[in-house]
């Protein structure tokens, strides 16, 4: 194969790449990024949220990614997860209490000689009548030994524990915050503001992509200016999406816990440098990934009934 390509053949290069790109073959791996992220978007000008300010620049990004700019890079973690387990433990818990709460308890209770109605009820400070009832008593006469029900109302009739768990776990372990969701500078034009749909997460290449959630696989593969990319459903209407990675490990249909190894860092597609971009849908409309983040849900479990409650 020549290492140079004849400056004759420059003219039928250049119009057999219009008729693929007429044809749909070279489509732009950008109209189909730049079209979701216009649905997911609020209705108003369009001209706010465009990706490139011009076209020129546009097409000198999409001749950077024709050729493979990041395709070394690729080459060289590809042996990198190998060495990583399929799980990282990330713990979701914000906090983990016991909850005390108060009502009433049932105590048993000997009568005992010189006993009366009125001793015993004072003695667990509630009044006769109530004894009475507890107990389907038709007189005040007892006899010893007779067992009395005795309603005692305490602090610590039931207990329950409440563990707070995050949504959302950071999906780049140790990564740091290079651009947030919003409007921003372009990364490639510092004159032009654009919308970013994500979080970027930067951290080295071939650094592991946990899945942020419980879920199931359902996107692998190129995705225009997103590189190589994964997307998740979770319960309740949400769906992650991790771009720009040097490596995908799961595949389309696969059920995933929360810590999964879904990826590896990389700077694929229109990335300035090896980063994790991280979006998030409630829905079908794109959110902050930080406010996904931060949610919290609750989890409360019912503990034995406490000896101290006389149980």
């Amino acid at each position: 194969m020549p290492d140079r390509i004849s400056v004759k053949a420059i003219p039928f290069i250049t119009v057999l790449l219009f008729a693929l790109s007429g044809s749909g073959l070279m489509a732009n791996p950008f109209q189909k990024l730049q079209q979701e992220i216009n649905e997911s978007l609020p209705t108003g000008d369009s001209t706010v949220f465009r990706i490139f300010s011009n076209q020129s620049q546009e097409q000198e990004i999409h001749r950077l990614f024709s050729v493979g700019v990041n395709q070394t890079e690729e080459e060289e973690v590809e042996l990198a997860s190998l060495g990583l387990p399929k799980y990282i433990d990330v713990s979701p818990v914000v906090s983990n209490t016991v909850v005390h709460e108060s009502g009433i308890v049932v105590k048993k209770y000997t009568v005992q000689k010189k006993d009366n109605l009125s001793k015993i009820a004072r003695s667990f400070s509630i009044d006769v009548a109530r004894l009475k009832k507890a107990n389907s008593l038709t007189s005040d006469q007892l006899k010893i030994g007779q067992v009395l029900e005795v309603p005692v109302q305490v602090k610590n009739a039931s207990s329950s524990r409440v563990v707070l768990k995050k949504v959302f776990i950071l999906p780049v372990p140790q990564s740091r915050v290079t651009s947030r969701f919003g409007r921003r500078v372009d990364p490639f034009n510092k004159y032009n503001r654009v919308y970013h749909s994500g979080l970027d997460l930067a951290a080295k290449v071939g650094a592991p992509v946990l899945s942020a959630a419980d879920g199931e696989v359902v996107f692998t593969g190129r995705n225009g200016g997103y590189g190589n990319s994964v997307t998740i459903q979770h319960k309740n209407g949400y769906k992650t999406v991790y771009a720009h990675c040097s490596q995908i490990l799961v595949e389309v249909g696969e059920t995933v816990k929360m810590g999964r190894v879904v990826a590896l860092v990389g700077r694929t597609g229109t990335a300035t440098g090896a980063h994790l971009h991280f979006e998030v849908f409630r829905n079908g409309k794109i959110m902050n990934p930080e406010s996904a983040l931060g949610m919290t849900e609750k989890h409360v479990t019912k503990l034995p009934k406490s000896e101290v409650a006389g149980m």
